[in-house]
C-alpha cells in the first residue's frame, strides 16, 4: 500500500513538473516571437538618431558618422528604453502620449548619467545646454516612434 501511494504521488509530481515546463516553453516561445521587434525597434532608434545628430552637426561626418553615433546611442538605448519598453509592451497602447511622457523622463535621465560619466563631471551644469533637451526630446520621440511601429500591437486612443 506504501508503494501503489509513492507511485501515485510520483506520477502526480511527474504530471505537475510536465505542466510547469509546458508553462515555461510557452513563455519562451511568445518572447522568442518578439525579439526580432525588439531588435527591430533598437536598431532603427540608434540608426535615426545618428542620422539627425550627423544632419544637425553640419560636419563631413556622413555614413561613418551614422555608424559610429549608432554605437553611442545604443548603450543608453538598451540600459534605459528597452527594459520601459518591454515594461509597456505588457499593456500595449500604438503612440500613447502617456509611454512618450516616460519615454521623455527616462531619456532626460539617460543622457544626464550617460553625459556625467562619459565627461566625468556630475555636476547640474549639463541640465543648463540646449543641446541635453534637444537630444533627449528627440531620442525619446524617436524610440517611442519606432516602438509604437513594431511593438505596440493593439490601438489606444491615450
Amino acid at each position: 500500500m506504501g508503494q501503489s501511494r509513492n507511485k501515485k504521488n510520483s506520477s502526480h509530481l511527474e504530471v505537475w513538473v510536465k505542466m510547469e515546463l509546458w508553462k515555461m516553453s510557452q513563455k519562451v516561445s511568445e518572447l522568442s516571437d518578439v525579439i526580432p521587434y525588439y531588435f527591430f525597434s533598437l536598431v532603427s532608434s540608434c540608426l535615426s538618431l545618428s542620422t539627425m545628430m550627423v544632419i544637425l552637426s553640419e560636419g563631413s561626418w556622413g555614413v561613418l558618422g551614422i555608424i559610429v553615433f549608432s554605437f553611442y546611442v545604443v548603450i543608453p538605448y538598451l540600459l534605459f528604453a528597452v527594459p520601459v519598453q518591454v515594461l509597456f509592451n505588457k499593456h500595449p497602447k500604438k503612440f500613447s502620449l502617456i509611454y512618450f511622457c516616460l519615454y521623455i523622463f527616462f531619456s532626460l535621465l539617460a543622457v544626464f548619467i550617460y553625459s556625467s560619466v562619459l565627461n566625468f563631471d556630475f555636476s547640474m551644469e549639463v541640465v543648463t545646454t540646449k543641446n541635453y533637451y534637444a537630444i533627449s526630446l528627440s531620442a525619446a520621440l524617436i524610440f517611442w516612434f519606432w516602438d509604437s511601429v513594431f511593438l505596440q500591437k493593439k490601438r489606444s486612443a491615450s
